[in-house]
């Protein structure tokens, strides 16, 4: 989601804490020790309404205060609100499969491309764009990894879609604490801390999200003050009215 913001930002230029435990009896023919019954914690196994959440943007010693709300239907459809520390709306994008349209209401365009271009500017691809609230994405074939846990914590490099990238895995609570994204010469690496976990009718969520990006030296701190899952409203979007259209390249 973090990267999500990142596109707007761009364009633009309660819960209690958790205890240590994992819900392992949700599906009893799961090994508990394998990578996924960490998935079976996933956020985004339901549809989930963040209704605030508080973001601070630091880069070059400036930073500058937002607030969110992020909305996600299963099975693709994401919708998130930047809005300033006033109240004002800046901007909003919405993301499909294939799809990503942002509404950029303080230079009155609407940018309009593929999800591609997330990874191509940001270093995580499409797919991967839910590891960024803590969910720990893989392929089929890791799915049944044994976790060899040390002193709580298991950490290993995994292959996504010809991405490296390593998790470091809290074994009590079968929550993704760190995600390291592996970048080229274009995005750098992208670091992602989760800490904070909270608990909300049984769903394990971090209340703080930190990113760093090595390449252009930004950090990204997002506190998540309000959450509803599963969800069950609707997700509309209605582009600015007279708003220039522009293709995100």
């Amino acid at each position: 989601m973090v990267l999500m913001l990142c596109s707007i930002l761009a364009a633009c230029s309660v819960s209690r804490k958790a205890d240590k435990y994992s819900d392992k009896s949700v599906k009893s023919d799961i090994d508990e020790d394998s990578i996924e019954s960490v998935i079976n914690n996933n956020l985004s196994n339901n549809s989930f309404y963040i209704q605030r959440a508080d973001i601070n943007v630091i880069q070059n010693n400036a930073s500058a205060r937002f607030t969110a709300s992020i909305k996600y239907r299963k099975p693709d459809t994401t919708l998130i609100t930047i809005r300033s520390k006033s109240g004002i709306e800046a901007g909003r994008a919405l993301i499909t499969s294939d799809t990503i349209i942002i509404n950029d209401r303080i230079n009155r365009k609407v940018l309009v491309g593929s999800p591609l271009v997330l990874g191509s500017k940001y270093g995580i691809e499409p797919g991967l764009l839910f590891t960024v609230i803590g969910d720990i994405i893989v392929e089929e074939k890791d799915k049944g990894r044994f976790m060899n846990c040390m002193n709580g914590v298991y950490s290993d490099r995994f292959e996504i879609n010809g991405k490296n990238m390593t998790y470091k895995i809290d074994c009590d609570r079968m929550k993704v604490v760190e995600a390291l994204f592996e970048g080229d010469f274009k995005s750098g690496d992208i670091t992602i801390g989760f800490d904070n976990m909270n608990n909300y009718k049984g769903l394990i969520y971090p209340g703080k999200i930190e990113l760093d990006d090595d390449m252009n030296s930004i950090k990204i701190v997002v506190e998540i003050r309000k959450i509803e899952s599963p969800w069950y409203g609707k997700i509309t979007f209605i582009p600015g009215a007279g708003f220039k259209v522009i293709k995100i390249r």
